[in-house]
């Protein structure tokens, strides 16, 4: 039996349960997120009982990210240590992306979002200042990944390039599953993200049993998706409940506290 499962269909706060979202949002975009503002999302992070969420703003999929760090920024000097930062830069130049990422971390952003969608290679030059300020300061970087071909040869060269900067793969195991899992075997720095739209029945648990639950991470992908609905699916796994603990929150403890600024 779980006692966190027993919670969640009792729909009673996980209060006593340090849950830290790994992959949110905040902004609007062409579908979906009918209420995507900072203060929604804070509302369902307080009915449910989630401590923290780490948010890119949706204009990284877009050109103007100088403005979308803006609104994170503002989202996390109103809502402090609940809504965190992942600074993102359009990569027109090396110069440019550093002067923002510098920027942004000395705002007090806690990692790195970078999107497949403006169409560059993450091993595109113009990223590697962004990279490198990942790996001295031991910042985690978000990246999105969908299962193609390039996603597995390009976080293999990142992780082994920077191995100081934990790297998540987001939405792993959507396809691909053992891929992924493969990748995460061969890269220690390298970390398995669990916000999928579709999740096979059973995928959090082969990923927790062929990476290992140390390299886990849960993220909800809110408000892109429901996080009600991702706190549940973790609820639900057949795992044990210091393993959904460790996934749900202890993990990301990890890794925000071994951040050098």
């Amino acid at each position: 039996m779980s006692a966190l499962l027993d919670m969640g269909r009792a729909g009673r706060r996980l209060d006593g349960v340090d849950i830290v979202d790994m992959h949110g949002h905040l902004g609007p975009y062409a579908y979906g997120q009918p209420q995507a503002t900072a203060a929604a999302l804070i509302a369902d992070m307080d009915r449910v009982g989630v401590a923290a969420i780490a948010c890119s703003h949706m204009q990284c999929l877009g050109d103007d990210m100088a403005r979308g760090n803006d609104e994170i920024l503002a989202a996390m000097q109103a809502w402090p240590g609940r809504i965190l930062g992942y600074a993102c830069a359009w990569p027109s130049d090396r110069d440019s992306v550093r002067r923002e990422i510098e920027l942004r971390l000395g705002q007090g952003f806690t990692g790195i979002k970078i999107h497949r969608t403006p169409g560059f290679s993450y091993l595109d030059p113009s990223y590697e200042p962004a990279f490198a300020l990942a790996h001295e300061q031991r910042r985690p970087v978000l990246l999105h990944t969908w299962a193609e071909d390039r996603d597995f040869s390009e976080l293999r060269e990142l992780a082994g390039r920077y191995p100081e900067a934990p790297i998540l793969m987001a939405h792993s195991g959507v396809h691909s599953e053992g891929r992924h899992i493969e990748l995460a075997r061969q890269c220690p720095n390298i970390y398995l993200d669990t916000a999928m739209s579709r999740m096979p029945r059973g995928a959090m648990e082969r990923l927790v049993a062929g990476a290992g639950a140390e390299r886990v991470l849960w993220g909800s992908d809110a408000l892109f998706l429901s996080l009600t609905y991702e706190v549940g699916r973790a609820l639900g796994a057949r795992l044990p409940d210091d393993v959904k603990r460790q996934i749900m929150g202890g993990n990301a403890r990890r890794i925000l506290g071994s951040i050098r600024s």
